[in-house]
């Protein structure tokens, strides 16, 4: 039986679903697009799409990873409206305080101030777009066998790891994408060579100022900066940078 609940993502009416094997699966249609309700048995791991044509591979890609990335967002929105919220009080309860203190320290951040600049969404189109160049869409050793969208390395004796041919490089270890995706988040948020991304989004620079800010992200600099452009553009991610979840909360059953 499958499990619905409506989604509006930049527009679109969606209505998503869990399939009776628990994976995820997509359909287009005239009503909209088909995603999977993002409950954890429900997030997808060791995906494989090299199987699809090169236009098929890519409309799956963004059917699997967008409900998760816009699930993500809101988290990180979460814990953003609640540091919004205390920085207005006077006086904390002691529930608050501690739970300030969590994201202080979860965050590194020392003031209210570097916390808020480090607690906040990054663009849809932005994430969509580092994971399809780090995943070859999908293709990719790491992201099949280990759930890693995002090429993100590993501390060997911190992490389960896999390691490249050919190289010591060992890439993280996922149970499936949606931790994969809220590392990544995580990552852009509170790594030292995106300071200058952190302080661009805070003045509310656009999508591809943005993208300037993380040639850090890979040893290509510039050029990977221009093919993530090129990607974001090609493919009209922009068009998902206000995406959001709305009655996700319960999902009536299909009778």
């Amino acid at each position: 039986m499958k499990h619905k609940v409506w989604i509006l993502i930049a527009g679109i009416l969606i209505v998503s679903f869990i399939n009776s094997r628990g994976t995820l699966t997509c359909k287009e249609s005239e009503q909209g697009v088909e995603v999977p309700r993002t409950v954890s048995e429900a997030f997808p791991s060791k995906v494989s799409l090299r199987d699809l044509s090169l236009e098929e591979r890519k409309r799956k890609f963004v059917e699997i990873m967008l409900p998760l990335i816009v699930k993500a967002n809101q988290e990180v929105l979460k814990e953003r409206e609640f540091v919004i919220s205390v920085s207005k009080k006077k006086e904390l309860s002691p529930e608050e305080r501690r739970k300030l203190e969590e994201l202080l320290r979860k965050y590194k951040a020392s003031s209210l101030r570097e916390l808020l600049r480090k607690v906040d969404a990054v663009p849809v189109s932005l994430v969509l777009a580092q994971a399809a160049v780090e995943s070859g869409w999908g293709t990719s050793r790491f992201f099949t066998e280990a759930n890693n969208a995002f090429g993100m390395y590993a501390i060997k004796e911190k992490s389960r790891c896999i390691k490249a041919t050919g190289s010591d490089v060992c890439l993280k270890v996922y149970d499936n994408l949606y931790q994969s995706v809220k590392d990544y988040i995580y990552n852009i948020n509170v790594g030292w060579a995106y300071k200058e991304f952190r302080k661009a989004r805070e003045k509310g620079a656009d999508v591809y100022t943005l993208v300037e800010a993380l040639e850090k992200y890979s040893t290509l600099r510039n050029e990977y900066v221009r093919l993530l452009k090129n990607v974001i553009k090609k493919n009209g991610f922009t068009r998902f940078d206000s995406s959001t979840f709305v009655l996700a909360e319960k999902a009536p059953r299909n009778r």
